[in-house]
């Protein structure tokens, strides 16, 4: 049911044929209208206004307001435009036609309103189909992920600015040279150099990638000292000769 254009005068009745305009009103019985935009909300309530104005006037040039929404209807966790899939922008989610709809001027507004429980920089690059240069944590496999590169399908995600947030934050029982290097950094100067004691071979081994005398990055629970003197204290058992890895 629309707004129709009365064709003996330049007014608005309410239709009853539902999606054509034209036609003679019934006076005695049609309320009579200035222009659908009054038509619409008098009449049709229910219907967003935009929508109703243009269908009235069988307009082909409405795309919808631009605005965003939820995404519930177009089936997505995030929000969507009010635009006209078929226009080729892949982010709207079909022009809204209903009043109770909630409109929200951004992506980022329509996120904080919407979907709160969703970082909203997450929510805002999803609802927009953009890139997102932050990282998360992949915490199944012990690594920080750029999401620009593998987008996370937990949109619960916490995110992080900068990978080195992510693996204190988000990998917190790993060093950060650990989580950097599994992560993809180069591990060249990422560890501090200092020395451990390696249990399994009972040597003090330095915290470091290469050739002796280091013995890969240092993990979480390791103990660091800065000599190879006060390492090879705490294997006292050890001829000072043997103690540091060769």
């Amino acid at each position: 049911m629309l707004c129709e254009i009365l064709s003996i005068e330049p007014s608005m009745f309410k239709s009853a044929r539902g999606n054509t305009c034209g036609g003679l009103a019934t006076v005695a019985t049609d309320k009579i209208y200035a222009n659908p935009r009054s038509c619409c909300e008098s009449e049709l309530g229910w219907l967003f206004v935009e929508f109703c104005e243009a269908e009235s006037f069988k307009s082909e040039c409405y795309g919808g307001t631009g605005l965003y929404y939820r995404g519930d209807s177009a089936g997505v966790e995030n929000c969507v435009k009010d635009c006209d899939p078929e226009s080729g922008d892949k982010s709207c989610g079909g022009i809204v036609k209903e009043a109770w709809v909630v409109l929200h001027d951004t992506p980022e507004d329509c996120c904080t309103h919407e979907y709160d429980w969703i970082d909203n920089g997450l929510c805002a690059a999803r609802s927009t189909l953009s890139p997102l240069n932050k990282y998360w944590a992949d915490k199944t496999n012990a690594k920080c992920e750029d999401d620009s590169v593998n987008p996370t399908t937990d949109l619960s995600a916490a995110i992080y600015n900068s990978i080195e947030s992510c693996c204190s934050k988000g990998l917190s029982w790993l060093t950060e040279a650990e989580c950097l290097s599994a992560s993809g950094m180069e591990t060249t100067g990422l560890g501090t150099n200092k020395y451990y004691v390696d249990f399994t071979s009972e040597q003090c081994s330095q915290d470091c990638e290469g050739p002796a005398p280091c013995g890969g990055l240092t993990k979480q629970w390791n103990v660091l000292y800065d000599t190879e003197d006060e390492c090879c204290k705490q294997i006292w058992w050890i001829a000072k000769r043997d103690c540091v890895k060769e």
